[in-house]
């Protein structure tokens, strides 16, 4: 079986269409995460992928120590969702 030039007219749209619509937003989705991650300081107001609201109470490498209502717990930063605002909090 030879390779034909034309063959590439259907290899190269299937390749940009997979790299714009699956790599190129998780990409943007990450660098997000990541700037979030970065500006989170202590008091800051977040939600968690298991849907529990908490305060951060210190950020030491991957671990982010939160704070329910005076305990203390411990999560990775893989395990926080969003940075929340007081406004979209109430709603919730």
């Amino acid at each position: 079986m030879k390779f034909a030039p034309t063959d590439l007219m259907f290899i190269l749209p299937m390749i940009a269409i997979i790299y714009f619509m699956i790599f190129l937003p998780k990409k943007k989705e990450q660098q997000a995460l990541d700037k979030m991650f970065g500006s989170l300081k202590k008091g800051d107001r977040v939600l968690t992928h298991s849907g529990m609201y908490g305060e951060v109470a210190a950020i030491k490498d991957n671990v982010i120590t939160l704070k329910f209502d005076g305990v203390r717990i411990d999560f990775n930063k893989s395990a926080i969702s969003k940075a929340v605002e007081e406004k979209e909090e109430a709603k919730a």
